[in-house]
């Protein structure tokens, strides 16, 4: 009798949490909560224990994800960093184009000083636009 009152009294102050039992096809999945959508209920014999984790291991594993943010914040930063370097990168290149591209419009319309209007107009424009361009990016 006194062993029966001992089991009540440890299987009363255990922590017990009925479990849900899912399957899809060949799959079983055991949640407290209700089933992931495609997933059908099925029946679980008896009940399942939950068992909390000591607090030095809870302690760990707090320290674990927050180590685990902050590498993923730096590894974001650093990813950001390199990408606005490479489009810095990139448009300097464009810029060094640019400027060629200007050098070579200056020297055929220096060589071809006796143009008729119609080709200075032409001239005029691509050398303006070309400086628009260059604007734009900050050259």
């Amino acid at each position: 009798m006194r062993h029966r009152l001992v089991l009540l009294a440890l299987s009363l102050s255990i922590g017990v949490a009925h479990a849900g039992k899912c399957v899809d096809g060949g799959k079983t999945l055991y949640t407290d909560t209700a089933c992931p959508p495609g997933w059908r209920a099925a029946e679980v014999g008896g009940n399942l224990s939950r068992i909390s984790p000591e607090p030095a291991t809870e302690a760990a594993n707090q320290q674990f994800l927050k180590k685990r943010a902050a590498e993923e914040r730096a590894y974001q930063m650093r990813l950001a960093r390199e990408q606005n370097e490479q489009a810095r990168t990139a448009g300097l290149d464009q810029c060094a184009t640019l400027a060629r591209q200007m050098r070579d419009l200056e020297a055929d319309y220096a060589a071809r000083r006796s143009a008729r209007l119609p080709e200075v107009e032409h001239y005029r424009g691509r050398y303006f636009f070309l400086r628009n361009q260059m604007e734009r990016r900050r050259c």
